[in-house]
């Protein structure tokens, strides 16, 4: 059985931003307002097929989730990453829904983690 990837790595987040959980809820608030306007560049590079709009957009949002150690997320990040670079968009739509999924898990986990703090 192939095991889950991480929604989140908070703990590690936090070692990153010497504990400062403010901080961390601010880095987390700079994340929502700035993902969907990646989110949608992504769609848009897709409507066009733009491999390249595919491969900024998804490395963008790949690094912004990096900083909390969302690796599920990333993953499927770093996929549509890489069909942008290689120009074959074959499963993109699906990987960006999948991608869309995998947020939407991501900031209901760390909103709830970093609210008990």
């Amino acid at each position: 059985m192939k095991a889950r990837l991480p929604v989140c790595d908070l703990t590690t987040a936090l070692a990153r931003l010497g504990s400062n959980v403010e901080l961390a809820r601010d880095m987390l608030e700079l994340f929502r307002e700035d993902a969907p306007v990646y989110q949608s560049q992504l769609k848009g590079a897709l409507a066009n097929h733009d491999s390249s709009g595919v491969q900024h957009a998804s490395h963008s949002l790949r690094g912004m989730l990096s900083m909390f150690g969302a690796e599920a997320a990333m993953q499927v990040a770093q996929r549509l990453e890489w069909m942008g670079r290689d120009g074959d968009l074959t499963a993109a739509e699906a990987q960006t829904e999948k991608l869309e999924c995998e947020i939407v898990r991501f900031l209901k986990t760390v909103s709830a983690k970093l609210a008990k703090l």
